[in-house]
């Protein structure tokens, strides 16, 4: 965590002499490229800061940890169905609804209803069947 700070940290200090640079460059005329690079490095900064303060709260995290295992996070991974067919129906109503705005949008509605189904399907995937929790 700590190299993480190190780096995003850096960072403000790199993204505001390219801004005063930039801005020297096109003779501060250009009203979009320069604030967006400083708000570029004030953003890097506040995540620097943030993940430094987040390290002193907490020095050692269990990834970091040579001999630890997967059970010694905070949190829980979930679950994963790699047998699912939904994914594949999203990806297909997703497409036809892309193929919508460069082909008709008459098309957008049986992407869509493709879409409400495939998402339907993978929500409720683990309430029935044999899969059923």
């Amino acid at each position: 965590m700590r190299t993480s700070g190190w780096i995003f940290t850096l960072g403000f200090f790199f993204f505001v002499p390219v801004a005063i640079i930039y801005g020297f460059v096109t003779d501060f005329q250009e009203w979009v490229g320069l604030p967006a690079i400083l708000l570029v490095g004030g953003m890097t900064l506040m995540i620097g800061l943030y993940l430094w303060t987040w390290e002193k709260k907490h020095p050692q995290l269990p990834m970091d940890d040579v001999d630890g295992e997967i059970e010694d996070e905070y949190y829980e991974y979930g679950f994963y169905t790699p047998w699912s067919w939904w994914p594949i129906v999203l990806a297909a109503g997703g497409a036809i609804c892309f193929l919508a705005v460069a082909v008709g949008w008459w098309i957008f509605p049986f992407g869509g209803v493709i879409v409400l189904v495939g998402l339907i399907g993978l929500v409720y995937e683990h309430d029935r069947g044999i899969h059923a929790h």
